[in-house]
């Protein structure tokens, strides 16, 4: 069965959504079971081009896991300084920079700390927004 690539990705984040990819080999096993022979390289590229990451209950979409590690985001302009568990600032500075917000001139992460520098009074709400958060 030829497999193109959205029907690998939509198969995959079936299965992170579910819970049920804790490992590369969990994926291509489930996939395997609806007929989809996978490399694990091929898997391993759907997984970064899917922007998912590990997290100790298995894969995770980064967006979902990011509004999860985000503690708290105070805006003093033109920055917000936006708090993370230990370890964690590098992660959620990434979906920012990612995310592209045009109101964000980009960020600087420490161990659990990011600065954003904010190029207008809006962008603390739309960085509010994209992290999940109402603080």
């Amino acid at each position: 069965m030829t497999t193109t690539k959205a029907e690998r990705h939509s198969a995959i984040l079936e299965l992170v959504n579910r819970g049920s990819a804790h490992t590369q080999q969990d994926i291509a096993a489930a996939l395997a079971r609806r007929g989809m022979r996978i490399t694990q390289a091929t898997i391993s590229r759907d997984i970064q081009e899917l922007g998912l990451v590990r997290s100790g209950s298995g894969y995770r979409s980064s967006a979902a896991l990011v509004r999860e590690l985000v503690l708290s985001v105070e805006i003093v302009e033109p920055i917000a300084v936006i708090r993370t568990p230990p370890g964690t600032a590098n992660l959620v500075a990434r979906r920012i920079d990612e995310a592209g917000l045009p109101g964000i001139a980009g960020t600087v992460a420490g161990d659990d700390t990011i600065i954003a520098v904010l190029r207008k009074p809006a962008a603390g709400r739309a960085l509010k927004q994209l992290l999940g958060n109402a603080f």
